[in-house]
């Protein structure tokens, strides 16, 4: 992917702000720790912003193949093609910057896409369905 280093800064930082809202709780120096922190979420800002750059082109490009496999069941195989698809399609593992899910659900939710999961009686693996769109909401 061609933002797996991007997603992994990210999640780095998320990480270091993590652990110093924690020395926080320990360490007297709140107004440095709150300074390193403040210039953290700057640097998560900017990657955020490269990492999003191109995901209103990515999105119409995936909406379109998306629009053609209204109302077909998706097997196992398919799921997998059409993950794969989207990942490659957005450059990046996770939907949502900072966050570890890198499933289809994940990015369905993030692309607004209304589906329902249908059980197989022979199977462990569900069939999904797409069935429409949310609107997006600002």
């Amino acid at each position: 992917m061609k933002s797996s280093a991007i997603e992994k800064r990210i999640v780095k930082i998320d990480q270091a702000v993590q652990a110093m809202n924690i020395a926080k709780k320990y360490l007297s120096n709140h107004q440095e720790i709150e300074a390193v922190i403040l210039e953290l979420n700057r640097e998560r800002q900017l990657l955020v912003n490269d990492l999003y750059r191109d995901d209103k082109k990515s999105y119409a490009t995936v909406r379109d193949h998306l629009e053609t496999l209204i109302d077909q069941p998706l097997d196992a195989a398919m799921q997998k093609e059409l993950l794969d698809f989207i990942k490659e399609i957005f450059g990046r593992q996770a939907a949502t910057d900072g966050k570890t899910a890198t499933g289809l659900n994940a990015w369905l939710k993030k692309l607004n896409v209304i589906c329902e999961w249908q059980t197989t009686p022979d199977s462990d693996w569900a069939t999904l369905v797409l069935t429409g769109f949310k609107p997006f909401q600002n």
